[in-house]
């Protein structure tokens, strides 16, 4: 198992509203530094992507997945090349107001949705 330690990562520092990241891989689970409270390992989710013309790790967390879930579905290798708009806000984090990454996705990076109560246009002979 990978352990966690240092690395070049993307920080909510490093980065400002508006910033892209583009998928360069389709992440894996790694061993984070941090433990449950039972001491089993804490499993976080990291993926390769291309941060202002380098490329870097980024921890997805679970409101960034969900958000990247709904507009590209589950299947992260299909993230592969696509992107993602940051947006820093703070937090609260273990009681301690922190700096954050969310993504957001543009609506047009995103596949059309069908409306399942429209009526079809024409009609299917059987």
């Amino acid at each position: 198992m990978v352990m966690l330690g240092g690395g070049n990562y993307v920080k909510a520092t490093d980065v400002q509203n508006g910033d892209r990241v583009t998928f360069m891989d389709e992440g894996e689970w790694i061993e984070s530094q941090y433990k449950k409270e039972d001491g089993s390992p804490r499993m976080q989710f990291v993926m390769t992507v291309k941060c202002k013309g380098e490329d870097k790790k980024m921890r997805i967390n679970k409101t960034n997945s969900d958000t990247l879930v709904d507009a590209y579905g589950p299947e992260t290798q299909e993230w592969i090349g696509k992107q993602a708009i940051i947006t820093v806000e703070k937090v609260l984090v273990a009681g301690k107001k922190m700096d954050t990454i969310l993504l957001s996705v543009d609506a047009a990076d995103q596949p059309e949705s069908v409306d399942v109560d429209q009526e079809p246009e024409s009609e299917i002979p059987f």
